[in-house]
């Protein structure tokens, strides 16, 4: 328990560091509270003096004191304002320190760190679980200040007014803070499992908007709606248990602070009318004689309020930490989350060709399971390296090794023939184009997408790029071409039309090696053959690697490689070598081309 409560503080030292440049607000909105605070105990402090005037029926008391007491209000209103305007600013700046910490985490993490964590669970962390650290930092901000110095103040104003009745209250509130303790730990375990169901409930919200076209073409409307419905349930479920015992909290409260003041009122009374000693059951003296005024009873009740209020803000307090614990927990595990894959000390700043070597290579995303066993490649610039394989046959993680995206388990790969460990990864990865089969356009126009490969690309250049792709046509035929808007994820294009940018998009970075991991599949034969030919007469020196399904794409390339199911190599040659000595390449081809001749160039 003690070492769970020790990490806790840790964490919460941890998180809180990020409120970095907005200390001053913070540290203006400690001093604003303590400010308003000490003025509204005066306030009740004084309220004695005033019903006393009253009592003496003295005008000019009355006055005098009914004026120093909406001065001192008008002031504890004015600090309370400041309080809260730099709490808003210290909050609103430490979610985004903690959200840009976790965003540029993220941007260092390689494919294998993002595997561990879902998309849907890191959008989650940083959208619903900083906003719950950050709400909880603002309250917390001015209530872990106000709550106790109202409380001290407030007990040392009783003992000022009556010592002997303010003995009460010491014997009540260890009952009230026991109380409140064991109502936030049962209620903590709930606040997990809803933050994990939160993932999940993400999770079906995004599967179900990025694929609507396919829900809606199988109707499969109704699944999705229990599956969110399941989810939503569970949530609902452990919120509605968590709020049951929360809920509790304030009639406990409520409870202490009346038992307090009908023993105030019972015990003050006879102190007030009869002047006698009075003692507790087991033997505690409660008041010897003092006399007591009712102006000063009446104090007494003010101070009890203050005390209820504070006692209520240390709850809400414990209850904000409760909520933000778990979120805490999952911000601190992506910040903490350590790159398996970073630069080393001296790296290397020049990739000096394209050559590509695979000595004897193995890799898998599970310990001890290898996707890739002792692959044994080697490959020089210029080459094209045709990929086939059916699916589960590991070529996309083959080429993803190239560019450094995972780490291999056991040998080594080199660019260069350099070892893709020693080399800058920026530098490396500037040197190695990947385009995708499901590659991403991001919002804005085409021109800016396409500057994602080089920033500095000239109009020729990128109108280059564009013809080589087959794009130029289609973009040109847009009203803004260039500037023509692209909408979140390419959707106000086709498929072929955002293959044929993002290819070329990775021409225009320049690269020693281009990768085109079946990037081509939603373009026509014809489409796919004009590009491929682009490239073999613009790119001679850069060595390409092609990820294909269809042999039509790939039976040209100098080499072809040819894998199977769990990425063992069946065998690597021409299309003339493959076709005389390699049973499964020869299926393939005659499978899908049936003999015919295909002049796809024309």
């Amino acid at each position: 328990m003690a070492s769970s409560k020790t990490k806790y503080s840790h964490q919460l030292k941890r998180i809180f560091s990020y409120i970095k440049e907005y200390k001053r607000d913070l540290y203006l909105t400690w001093l604003f509270v303590m400010v308003e605070v000490i003025l509204e105990i005066l306030v009740a402090f004084f309220i004695q003096f005033l019903l006393k005037s009253v009592n003496d029926m003295n005008l000019n008391k009355i006055i005098m004191w009914a004026s120093i007491m909406t001065c001192l209000g008008i002031f504890a209103a004015i600090t309370g304002i400041l309080a809260g305007y730099f709490s808003s600013s210290a909050a609103a700046g430490f979610g985004k320190n903690v959200r840009k910490e976790m965003f540029v985490k993220i941007q260092d993490y390689s494919f294998k760190n993002i595997d561990k964590f879902s998309p849907a669970s890191i959008v989650t962390r940083t959208t619903t679980d900083v906003s719950n650290v950050q709400f909880a930092f603002m309250v917390s901000s001015r209530m872990v200040i106000r709550a106790p110095l109202m409380i001290i103040f407030s007990m040392i104003m009783c003992f000022i007014t009556s010592p002997k009745l303010a003995w009460i209250f010491m014997a009540i509130i260890p009952f009230m803070l026991t109380a409140l303790l064991f109502l936030m730990s049962r209620a903590h375990k709930y606040f997990v499992k809803i933050f994990k169901t939160y993932d999940e409930l993400n999770e079906s919200v995004q599967e179900n908007v990025d694929g609507i076209r396919v829900v809606k073409s199988f109707d499969r409307k109704k699944y999705h709606i229990k599956k969110f419905n399941r989810v939503s349930n569970s949530i609902y479920t452990n919120y509605i248990k968590a709020e049951r015992l929360l809920s509790l909290n304030g009639p406990v409260m409520n409870l202490s602070v009346y038992v307090a003041m009908v023993l105030i009122s019972i015990f003050g009374a006879i102190m007030i009318t009869k002047n006698v000693e009075i003692t507790l059951v087991n033997g505690v003296q409660i008041a010897d004689g003092v006399e007591l005024s009712v102006a000063s009873l009446s104090s007494l009740f003010t101070y009890v309020m203050m005390i209820l209020m504070s006692l209520m803000m240390v709850s809400m307090i414990y209850i904000m930490l409760v909520i933000s614990k778990n979120s805490t927990e999952r911000i601190i595990e992506i910040i903490d989350e350590v790159p398996d894959i970073k630069n080393k000390d001296n790296p290397i700043y020049k990739v000096e060709n394209g050559d590509v070597d695979f000595n004897h290579v193995s890799f898998g995303y599970v310990e001890d399971k290898y996707v890739l066993n002792d692959i044994d490649l080697h490959f020089k610039q210029g080459q094209t390296i045709g990929i086939i394989g059916p699916t589960g046959s590991s070529k996309t993680t083959l080429v993803s090794l190239i560019a450094r995206l995972y780490n291999v388990d056991e040998g080594e790969v080199k660019v260069g023939g350099i070892d893709v460990k020693d080399y800058d990864l920026k530098t490396l990865r500037d040197s190695v184009a990947v385009v995708l089969q499901k590659n991403v356009l991001f919002t804005g126009t085409i021109r800016e997408n396409l500057l994602w490969g080089n920033a500095e690309a000239t109009e020729e250049e990128i109108w280059n790029v564009l013809d080589i792709a087959q794009a130029s046509e289609f973009v040109k035929s847009f009203k803004d071409g260039l500037d023509t808007f692209i909408s979140e994820g390419g959707s106000n294009v086709s498929g072929g039309q955002k293959q044929r940018l993002c290819i070329a998009r990775a021409l225009l970075k320049k690269p020693k090696i281009l990768i085109l991991d079946d990037s081509t599949s939603a373009c026509d034969t014809h489409t796919d053959a004009m590009i491929r030919k682009g490239l073999a007469s613009t790119m001679k020196d850069v060595t390409k690697f092609i990820i294909a399904q269809r042999v039509l794409s790939i039976k040209d390339c100098d080499q072809i490689l040819v894998l199977e199911q769990g990425g063992a190599v069946i065998d690597l040659g021409s299309n003339d070598e493959l076709m005389n000595r390699c049973q499964v390449y020869k299926e393939l081809y005659e499978s899908q081309l049936s003999g015919g001749d295909f002049d796809e160039a024309k």
